[in-house]
């Protein structure tokens, strides 16, 4: 699932790194400024934990009626792994069937390209920096404020309103897209994670003046993550809804939603089968 604006790929980068310091109690909330220089830290580490994982997504979208019933339908299966860091999703079925074994041919020498793409650290490189430049432009766009902390799975998590820095002149499509938000984030305090991301637009986003395309106020997106038994964070959920016209004339409503089913962790003897949170984990000798 293309998600907006590379928002859900940027988290899932940062999802990866871990802080080395631990909160202690009664310590003072940090400010939003300082906990976007954490989140970008972090977007820049590094960790070959993921190269474990192989998961099992459902992608579903619907194009609806102006009334909100449903126009179009689809779905998919995919498997996701991970290649230097890079998320590589491979199609399995469509609309509740298998691949054709023309389409699963062509499906699988894409996958065959990517992986042998970023087998290449130089090309992951520019792939991760790509993205760390998203990152930075959301969140420059961005204020956090009124930090509080919470327990979230027994966990110290710092949570922030957030919304469009009203000092910041927007230039690229990712800050002008910041800067229409209103919402909330919350961080895991240890390790510097995102781990809930939630809001919507409160104005139209125009893309070329409007020529090319218009985001219209209202769109909306929920993310959250999900901690391994390993302390890896995984994107559990991805969802929203919104209203969109292309060009001058071709408008649509459209919600789609991605989960996480299932992950397996591979080894050299074991594959590890990871549940839902809280419910342990099997682990499969072989």
């Amino acid at each position: 699932m293309k998600r907006p604006f590379s928002i859900a790929a940027w988290l899932t980068c940062f999802a990866v790194a871990s802080l080395a310091s631990s909160p202690t109690s009664g310590t003072p909330v940090p400010d939003g400024r300082s906990i976007k220089g954490r989140v970008l830290k972090s977007f820049r580490q590094s960790e070959d934990a993921l190269e474990k994982y192989s998961c099992i997504l459902h992608d579903e979208g619907d194009e609806l009626n102006s009334d909100g019933s449903v126009k179009k339908h689809r779905s998919s299966v995919k498997e996701q792994f991970f290649v230097n860091q890079i998320e590589i999703e491979h199609t399995l079925a469509r609309d509740g069937k298998p691949l054709s074994p023309s389409d699963a041919r062509k499906e699988q020498e894409r996958v065959d390209k990517q992986v042998k793409k970023f087998s290449d650290p130089k090309e992951a490189a520019k792939a991760q920096s790509h993205d760390e430049k998203q990152a930075d432009l959301f969140l420059r766009a961005l204020e956090l404020k009124h930090g509080r902390r919470e327990q979230r799975a027994g966990r110290d998590t710092l949570v922030y309103d957030l919304a469009g820095d009203p000092d910041f002149r927007p230039k690229k499509i990712e800050e002008r897209f910041a800067q229409v938000l209103t919402g909330n984030i919350a961080v895991d305090e240890q390790s510097g994670t995102p781990v809930d991301l939630r809001f919507e637009t409160i104005r139209d986003i125009k893309i070329g003046a409007g020529l090319l395309a218009n985001l219209h106020k209202g769109f909306w997106l929920h993310l959250s993550q999900q901690r391994q038994p390993d302390g890896i964070w995984m994107v559990k959920q991805v969802q929203g809804s919104g209203d969109a016209r292309a060009a001058l004339f071709v408008r649509a409503r459209f919600r789609f939603k991605e989960e996480l089913e299932s992950c397996h962790v591979f080894a050299v003897n074991t594959r590890q089968k990871l549940g839902e949170p809280g419910s342990g984990h099997t682990e499969e000798k072989h």
